[in-house]
């Protein structure tokens, strides 16, 4: 027995140390992966990050442009349009892009110009320079009183033929407030570039209105506008002052062609695969955590079924004893053995046919007396030797029915089970010809089910009616969780017995 503990509590030490170490090298072949991703990762982070941030800037614009059109299709629909007519066309066009700063219109060659501000002011003042009649949407940056100003101009006829210009302003100070204040929270910096590549937004507000200088971010410009797919590069931010990936994106105003450029900081990146990495780590450590917990539990468990199965091949070893001593029981020796007698001197022949059944029933009893599962055509086999020794001393007033699915003839049960019940039914019960003792043994599912009518004897013992069948339970605690179930109901005694699997 200690060399069996011994060998059962190598093979689960063996078997915890070849799970940590698959589990070991599933953590490192994890963590290679994971360093051989974190290229693809981080250009999906600063893809996600600036496409993000590129369709902020493409509605913005798309929001400019929607001013500009209708302020257009306005002038193209009328001939004659007074000064309250623009006020409240201005003021509500001026309600849909919060970053415009006036709207004004003119005649080309007239030499005025009416604006009207978002603080509902009203000016007249000379037209300066207006775009020519097939210039489109055009844009520009001028200077009035030391303002930088983007201006964004659309010339057009109405329906008598006669040319109309209008245009919005948007003051690159305001611009900067309004696009800074937009996104305070957000990881990456945007710049926006007219056409020309004229800065018209920039985190630092000293550029704006100035051209690029690098060579590589005008290089990467042209690639944007001509080839209308965005370019990623590695750049150093002198505004940030750290490196950065940046990303030019070709978006559309009417026509024309602008580019935004979406810079990342580098910070960001590493800071994203690093709490990558972290959380990684924090998962391998949970599972291996999680895994030697329930590595100790499953120990735990199986010191407490090596305990009990034990306990249960001591009481195996008693129940071997217990199964031979009841295999010889003296007072079923003394009844038949006083049947035997009456027999030879009333009935010799039907002594000696007492005397044959006797003996094969007490050689097959000899036969099994070390075996403790049999299967269910055993049983009823050996059950109707049994009853034929039986019915020679009771008659016709001892009944025996079976009825066995052939599909569970080779299941298995107690040794001797059906022969204990069917004596404790004999031995418990009066039988006679008025009160005759019927048994009926048949299959239910994955149940035996034992049967016979209750009519107990005059001063009977209980406790001798608990031996045989607490000798089948202790069988069933043995070999399984299952046990057997006993109900004497309206006359009827009832014992199920789970059918156990086949000798494999």
């Amino acid at each position: 027995m200690p060399h069996r503990k011994h060998t059962h509590r190598e093979r689960l030490l063996v078997t915890g140390a070849i799970l940590l170490v698959l589990l070991a090298a599933g953590v490192l072949l994890t963590g290679r992966i994971i360093n051989r991703r974190a290229g693809q990762m981080s250009d999906r982070i600063v893809t996600e990050i600036s496409e993000s941030h590129c369709l902020l800037l493409q509605a913005e614009l798309d929001r400019t442009e929607k001013i500009l059109t209708a302020s257009a299709r306005f002038l193209g629909t009328h001939t004659d349009v007074s000064d309250r007519e623009l006020r409240v066309l201005t003021s509500t066009l001026l309600e849909v892009d919060a970053k415009a700063d006036a709207i004004w219109f003119a005649k080309p060659g007239d030499g005025l110009l009416r604006r009207y501000s978002r603080d509902g002011a009203f000016t007249t003042t000379g037209s300066g320079r207006i775009p020519k009649a097939d210039s489109g949407i055009r844009s520009a940056i001028v200077e009035r009183e030391g303002i930088r100003i983007w201006v964004l101009t659309c010339t057009v006829r109405n329906a008598a033929g006669q040319l109309r210009t209008c245009g919005v302003d948007y003051p690159l100070p305001k611009l900067y407030a309004y696009m800074t204040e937009k996104h305070p929270h957000s990881r990456s910096s945007a710049m926006l570039l007219d056409p020309h590549g004229v800065i018209v937004f920039h985190p630092d507000s000293l550029l704006l209105g100035q051209t690029l200088t690098d060579e590589a971010s005008r290089e990467a410009f042209r690639r944007a506008t001509t080839t209308g797919r965005r370019v990623l590069t590695e750049a150093f931010s002198d505004y940030l002052g750290v490196e950065e990936q940046r990303i030019y994106y070709p978006i559309r105003l009417g026509s024309q062609c602008w580019v935004a450029g979406i810079g990342i900081p580098r910070l960001v990146i590493e800071q994203e695969i690093d709490d990558f990495h972290l959380y990684t780590i924090l998962t391998a450590l949970i599972s291996v955590l999680l895994f030697a917990v329930l590595l100790v539990l499953a120990q735990r468990r199986w010191r407490r079924e090596y305990a009990l199965r034990r306990l249960s091949e001591q009481e195996s070893a008693q129940l071997q004893l217990q199964q031979v001593i009841e295999q010889i029981d003296p007072h079923f020796l003394f009844n038949s053995l006083n049947s035997l007698y009456a027999l030879i001197r009333c009935n010799p022949e039907q002594a000696r046919e007492f005397t044959l059944t006797l003996s094969r029933v007490y050689r097959r009893v000899l036969e099994r007396r070390k075996q403790i599962l049999a299967t269910l055509a055993e049983e009823i086999e050996f059950t109707w030797q049994y009853h034929s020794l039986q019915q020679i001393r009771f008659g016709e007033s001892l009944e025996l029915t079976t009825a066995i699915d052939p599909a569970l003839r080779n299941r298995r049960i107690p040794a001797m089970s059906l022969q204990t019940l069917v004596e404790n039914a004999v031995k418990h019960n009066r039988i006679s010809t008025r009160n005759p003792l019927r048994i009926r043994i048949r299959t239910e599912g994955e149940t035996l089910l034992i049967e016979n009518n209750c009519t107990p004897r005059d001063n009977e013992s209980p406790e001798s009616l608990g031996v045989g069948l607490e000798r089948i339970r202790s069988v069933y605690r043995f070999y399984t969780d299952q046990n057997i179930s006993i109900s004497i109901e309206q006359g009827l005694f009832r014992c199920r017995l789970p059918l156990l699997p086949e000798e494999q």
